[in-house]
């Protein structure tokens, strides 16, 4: 959780203000949300450092990605070989910009996604699955590689 206040990171504990809480079972959304009851009278506690309000420390919709996150990813993108997407359908342009440029360098950009995706037409592999059963078979498949080529993915 990152606080919307002073940016603080945190944890999402929040069983010391919702005693039970974890003994509920709720279907999380992708991006972390929950449809709670309104009976459970949910309590979402504030940032321990200054008291403000706290959010999932992921970028949704319509919101800036931070200008490091984005330089990191820039830096990780130079130094990679191909271009792996999960789970993106690449509607917004802040991920679809990453297949472009490969695209430009000559990258490989392989895709993994229920549907089809914006990049298709820039990719060297496609796949449709759903996430949670095609990636520990996709690790399982790539570890031996993996290890042979001293940590570099093959």
């Amino acid at each position: 959780m990152v606080c919307l206040g002073c940016g603080a990171l945190t944890g999402r504990d929040v069983e010391y203000l919702n005693p039970g809480c974890s003994e509920i079972t709720v279907e999380e959304a992708p991006d972390g949300d929950a449809e709670l009851s309104p009976a459970l009278d949910f309590r979402v506690p504030p940032c321990q450092r200054c008291g403000g309000v706290l959010k999932p420390d992921v970028v949704f919709f319509g919101d800036n990605v931070p200008a490091a996150r984005l330089q990191r990813a820039w830096e990780l993108f130079d130094a990679g070989e191909r271009l792996l997407v999960l789970g993106s359908s690449l509607t917004v342009f802040s991920g679809y910009r990453f297949v472009r440029r490969a695209a430009e360098r000559g990258v490989p950009v392989l895709i993994l996604n229920q549907g089809p995706t914006r990049g298709d037409a820039h990719a060297a592999w496609l796949g449709s699955a759903p996430l949670a059963a095609a990636l520990p078979a996709l690790a399982a498949a790539l570890t031996p590689h993996a290890t042979q080529a001293r940590g570099r993915l093959s």
